[in-house]
């Protein structure tokens, strides 16, 4: 199927047609500020020899149930198959890398994703000569992980498999559905309780071409935006940040905000919501102006 065909329906929740609210619920008053981190400037752990997690959202800024990062792989390294209490996604930005789920092993393509649901032993690692990158997310504060000593025999998987039924889901970008999220913006589907029953967080990837945007709105959740290429305005309640080469925005619950692409070139993001499906409460302008800021004093 070409990636064009058969489109799904815009999965982010918005009730087609709706006026937008002229504010947020006051139930959604935010507790937090937004956070932009650099790539390169998070908090770092490397719990596997040649291996290094740039932690861009999570517990040191004060993110809710929910972590992201960068993961560089190092020629030749991986991690151990260990399991989570939780799902983990994985997505390859750069380079070379593969995913084994109980011995089945993906190989992946950049910007293919593997999501891993909780209890389900799993692996990452680098084949080739040259470092690899990939971002990484859990819907959790708290990042632990249990090492397995059982023994799984590799079993390659087809260069076109999605996954594995009740297991891991895996979207290939060369293939997968896309959908209108905005004006000039279409957006993929990695991963939500719709596509894999009983997930904790949802995600995906946006292109956005010149002049593309989304509209003011806010999450009853908190969201995690890397910028993976180009460069993007983000709009906080008439606060203005420019982010590029994979700084990532800490948007908390409740904060009005929106994104658009002001340059010549192509835009393109990960977002993870710390809620298991999509939703955007799509709000008046205004509210995403110093003077119409619905939480000001």
């Amino acid at each position: 199927m070409k990636p064009s065909e058969n489109p799904i329906p815009a999965g982010d929740g918005t009730p087609a047609g709706r006026a937008p609210l002229p504010r947020p619920p006051e139930s959604m008053r935010p507790d937090r500020p937004e956070v932009i981190t650099a790539a390169g400037a998070g908090r770092k752990s490397e719990s596997t020899p040649g291996i290094q997690l740039d932690c861009l959202v999570g517990p040191h800024n004060q993110a809710c149930d929910l972590t992201t990062g960068l993961a560089t792989f190092q020629p030749g390294t991986g991690v151990s198959y260990h399991t989570h209490t939780f799902s983990e996604s994985v997505t390859l930005l750069q380079g070379k890398g593969r995913v084994q789920v109980e011995g089945r092993e993906y190989k992946l393509e950049p910007l293919d994703n593997v999501t891993i649901p909780r209890g389900l032993a799993h692996r990452a690692f680098n084949p080739s000569k040259a470092p690899s990158l990939f971002h990484v997310a859990v819907p959790t504060s708290t990042l632990t992980r249990e090492i397995v000593d059982r023994k799984f025999a590799a079993q390659p998987m087809p260069s076109a498999s999605t996954g594995f039924p009740g297991a891991e889901y895996v979207t290939r970008m060369k293939t997968a559905l896309r959908y209108e999220t905005g004006s000039n913006t279409i957006c993929v589907d990695y991963f939500n309780a719709r596509l894999v029953p009983g997930l904790e967080m949802s995600g995906g990837y946006a292109l956005f071409q010149h002049g593309g945007r989304l509209p003011a709105h806010v999450h009853d959740f908190d969201e995690s935006i890397c910028i993976i290429q180009g460069e993007a305005t983000c709009i906080v309640e008439g606060r203005r940040y420019t982010l590029a080469d994979h700084a990532t925005a800490l948007q908390p619950r409740g904060r009005v905000h929106y994104f658009m692409n002001d340059s010549s070139a192509p835009m393109a993001m990960i977002w993870v919501y710390a809620g298991p499906m999509p939703e955007r409460i799509i709000v008046d302008e205004c509210c995403a102006t110093v003077e119409g800021n619905p939480w000001k004093p």
